[in-house]
């Protein structure tokens, strides 16, 4: 599944407008699309925006407010996201046709959605494989909670948190790295690698428990110990091995905050090299990130 085009109507926070996220004339997606504008433009929320029409037309957790999405002054509001799906997706949704268009309407007595009940059913599986096609969001805020205990790992415990902004959404890490073995180690490592080629992973050590790291090959050290740029490594390459994002939707906030400006169309890139054939939409105001991109692939906002 991938997102072909986002319409918003009414909707608290974002212009009226439509986002054609497809290749010109074709009905292709762009493998790499940004929404870009100046502070307080609306970037994060058209991303949020996109991620509760989703949980609206087929949910990981608990059905968004309406409340919050509704203009002021307006009686509702709606998301249209039309899609497109692959050969497989189509068998399973009961051969529908290859495009699809699903609407989430937000009113007074809640949200709602009208869509077809083939492709309800393929938004809302969620299963930690690669032939599952799923959605992930990344918040700007994201962050590795070392106090308290860790989440789980399993499918049924990270469902509902995929498409939040949770402060302790990437709580799992800490459990990942203690647990983490075999085909789920190779797959970290090499995700890791890819996005920090200066930090390697060690695994579970006697001083380390939930794992060591050795960065530009120093002494190992915890993950508390590492910086924030490493960090955010972590998090992008522990996701990616986990939750495993193949034919995928990737939403990603402020992508920059990971790197430096000048590498930051790169990281974009390495990003999208983590899975097969994901769709990776991202927030960013980064020059290097939209220099990199399509420019027929990018929204821009104003204030």
């Amino acid at each position: 599944m991938k997102l072909l085009r986002a319409t918003f109507l009414s909707i608290r926070g974002i212009p009226d407008l439509t986002w054609d996220l497809g290749r010109a004339g074709s009905e292709s997606p762009h493998a790499i699309s940004v929404v870009t504008g100046p502070s307080g433009s609306g970037k994060t929320r058209v991303l949020e925006a996109i991620a509760t029409a989703k949980e609206v037309l087929g949910s990981y957790g608990p059905p968004p407010d309406a409340d919050a999405w509704i203009r002021p002054g307006d009686r509702g509001a709606k998301i249209e996201l039309t899609f497109v799906l692959d050969e497989s997706e189509r068998r399973t949704a009961g051969q529908t046709p290859a495009v699809v268009r699903g609407e989430a309407l937000f009113g007074p007595q809640g949200v709602r959605a009208e869509i077809d009940d083939g492709v309800v059913d393929l938004l809302e599986r969620y299963e930690h494989d690669a032939a599952r096609p799923k959605w992930d969001y990344v918040p700007a805020t994201r962050s590795i909670p070392l106090l308290g205990a860790p989440h789980g790992t399993s499918a049924i415990e990270q469902r509902a948190l995929r498409l939040k902004r949770d402060p302790r959404k990437y709580a799992f890490v800490p459990r990942f790295l203690a647990e983490t073995a075999g085909d789920r180690r190779d797959r970290f490592g090499a995700a890791l690698a890819i996005l920090c080629p200066s930090l390697q992973f060690l695994g579970v050590t006697a001083s380390e428990p939930t794992g060591a790291f050795s960065s530009r090959g120093h002494k190992a050290v915890g993950i508390d110990d590492l910086a924030q740029s490493e960090q955010d490594a972590v998090i992008f390459a522990a996701t990616a091995a986990l939750v495993r994002l193949d034919r995928s939707i990737w939403l990603v906030d402020r992508p920059e905050s990971s790197t430096d400006e000048r590498t930051a169309g790169a990281f974009v890139a390495a990003l999208a090299a983590l899975a097969e054939d994901v769709q990776l939409i991202v927030a960013s105001s980064s020059p290097n990130i939209l220099a990199s991109v399509d420019p027929a692939a990018s929204l821009h906002l104003a204030v």
